[in-house]
This record gives structure tokens, sequence and C-alpha cells, in this order.
């Protein structure tokens, strides 16, 4: 992603780098020939053989993308073509120092003092052969070392800026990676709240509307048992619209106390309610996490054991808050309701303490009874 622009702007790089070689060779060209006119015989075509070498591995070392094996030919003759000329001008050590140059930047340091050395070991062997002085190699030697340790600078400066391109790359990914796992996050507790809103609400209006339709099968005359239904249905209507709000201020996170909500949940399941611990201000997501674990028991204690004693009891803490429901046995046994659902209500709070770090234990309690606690950091 970040990556896009490196192409446009690494073009004018290259376009400038092989203007400005274009133009070291033409004032290399110039100045050799200047100084020792290449012609058909004896050490003018020696110069000339050795210049047209020169010029053409020069050439496609600038112009041509090359495979790296035809890279490291076209450096040595390079270097090697330099030196031989060294003798006859001194202009030709550039030759040398740019074949270095480009061998650092190319190749691993072995290899490139390799193809560095080739210029003052073919200059030693020509001022051999043409009598000229053997201390012109000092020269030479001095401008291989220098494009040596240009070029194997440069090369470590690209790597340098390589890697940290792919560290940002990587950096970057790895941030995308943590927006969208939040997004993710983020859908699935909506999709918990919207679960929770619905489930209950929907749950307690079946119960509501089975206990109506009993009631119309067995005395379809009692119209004011019939009215009481219709207005406990609107009121459980009214209620799930609450619940919405509430899961609304959740994300908003703006929700009433816990011990608030429970007992207005306990008031209207007739559980019995009890408090121990100073009461504080709990996050949101805590709060909804322990209302939903109440929600949750308080409804299966009304579909598998209708009419059951229930007591719900809060806890703090110094350090954590807990919250225990607990109900006796039905005395009639299941609901008519007992084998509606998902059955994943208990899995589904499970989930959602364990995210905050908390834990829920559910089982059987005394006297056949059920026992739901949660505990949460807070």
């Amino acid at each position: 992603m970040g990556a896009g622009p490196e192409p446009v702007r690494r073009r004018p790089e290259r376009s400038v780098l092989v203007s400005a070689r274009l133009v070291a060779l033409v004032v290399v060209v110039v100045a050799i020939t200047d100084e020792m006119r290449p012609g058909w015989s004896g050490a003018h075509l020696a110069v000339l053989i050795l210049l047209v070498a020169q010029v053409a591995s020069w050439l496609t070392w600038s112009l041509v993308s090359c495979t790296m094996r035809t890279q490291v030919l076209v450096l040595a003759v390079m270097a090697a073509s330099g030196g031989a000329m060294a003798p006859f001008s001194p202009a030709a050590d550039v030759c040398v120092g740019m074949a270095a140059l480009g061998a650092g930047a190319a190749c691993e340091v072995p290899l490139a003092f390799g193809i560095a050395a080739l210029g003052p070991g073919a200059m030693a062997v020509a001022a051999s052969v043409t009598t000229r002085s053997i201390g012109q190699v000092i020269g030479v030697g001095t401008a291989a070392l220098g494009g040596l340790l240009l070029g194997v600078g440069r090369r470590e400066y690209k790597q340098r800026a390589d890697q940290e391109a792919a560290i940002a790359v990587a950096r970057e990914r790895a941030e995308l990676e943590h927006i969208r796992a939040g997004v993710l996050d983020e859908k699935n507790r909506l999709a918990r709240e919207i679960h929770d809103v619905l489930a209950h609400t929907l749950g307690a209006l079946s119960v509501q509307l089975e206990a109506l339709n009993a009631l119309h099968a067995t005395d379809p005359a009692n119209a004011e048992k019939l009215g009481e239904g219709l207005r406990r249905t609107k009121a459980l209507a009214s209620e799930g619209l609450a619940e919405a709000r509430r899961a609304v201020q959740t994300l908003r996170e703006d929700v009433a106390p816990l011990e608030a909500q429970l007992e207005t949940l306990c008031a209207r399941t007739g559980a019995e309610l009890q408090l121990s611990g100073t009461p504080r201000a709990l996050s949101a997501q805590v709060t909804v996490a322990l209302y939903r674990v109440a929600q949750e028991s308080l409804t299966n204690v009304a579909k598998h054991a209708p009419g059951a004693a229930v007591r719900v009891r809060l806890g703090f803490d110094p350090e954590s808050v807990e919250l225990r429901v607990e109900n006796g046995p039905g005395p009639t046994g299941p609901g008519p309701l007992s084998s509606t659902g998902s059955g994943y209500g208990i899995d589904g709070i499970k989930e959602r303490v364990r995210l905050l770090g908390g834990e829920v234990v559910a089982g059987s309690g005394q006297d056949g009874g059920w026992v739901v606690e949660a505990r949460l950091a807070g």
C-alpha cells in the first residue's frame, strides 16, 4: 500500500544517474584522446582497442539492465581496460575508480575487491611492458580503493533503506490487521448486544403469549384476565425498547449503576436481590456483562423452573465484583417453553465475561436447583 509511489520516485533518480555516467564517460574519453591520440600502430592502436572496450563496457553498465554475471563481466572489463590505459593517461584512473564503485555497489565485498584489484594489476602489467613508471600504480590503486569504498557504502545504504521500507510496510500491515481485528471485535460486540436484547425480549413475549393462549383456551369468557395479560405483554414490549436503549447507552459508555439495573430486573421477575460490600462505579462493559449474566439466568429460571425462589447476590470485593444467581427447583417442573431457544445462552455469557478477563461457573445447586456465578475485575 505504502510502496505505490516508489517507482515514480526512482525513475528520475535512475535518469540522473545515467546522465551523470554518460557525462563522465565523455569527459574521460576526451581527456584520454587528448593525451594519447589513438591510432593504427603501436601504443596508439593499443589505446584505441582499450578505449573501445572501455566505452562499450561503460555504456553497457550505464544503459543496459544486465544479469549479475554479465554485470560482473562488464565491470571487470572496465577495470582492466582502464588500468591498462593508465600508463598512457592519468584520466584512465577515473575508469578504474568507476568500475570499483560499480562493483562495490552491486557485488559482495570479496568479489567487488577482486574486480577493483584488476585495475592496479592491469596497470602494473601495462607499465612493465611499456617501460612507463610503475609508480603510477599508486594513483590507480587509490582510485580503485576510493571507488570501492564509495560503492560498498552506497550498497549498505541501499540495503538499510530497503530494510527500513520493508519494516515500514510490515508495520503498516500490522496496524491494518489491528484495526481490522478491532472492527471485528466491535461487530461481535454489537451482535451480542442485539442478540441479548432480542432473545430476552422475544422470549419473554413468547412466554406471555403462550399464557394468554392457554387462558383463552380454558376460559374464553374471562376478558379481565385476558386484558391483564395483554397489559403485561405491552409492558414486556416496552421493556424490550428499554433494553434496546440500554444497549445503545452501553455502546456510548453511558450506563446506569449495576445495582440499580439489577434492582429493576429483580422487581420485574420476582427475584430477591442481596448486596454486599461497598458499591462502586464499574466500567460500561463490566456492568453490561454482569447484567446479561443475571438476565440470562433469570430467563432460564422462568423457562426451566417457573415459580422457583430466586436469589441474586451482588458482591463488591476490593479488586473484583461477583454476581451469583441461585434458584431452587420449580414447583411444577419445567415450563412449556423449556425446549425453546438456541441453547447457547450460558455459552454466550461465558464468552462475554471471558473476553473481559473474568469467568463464569454454572452448575447444579442445593436441593436440585441451579447456580450461576460470574466474577470480573472491576
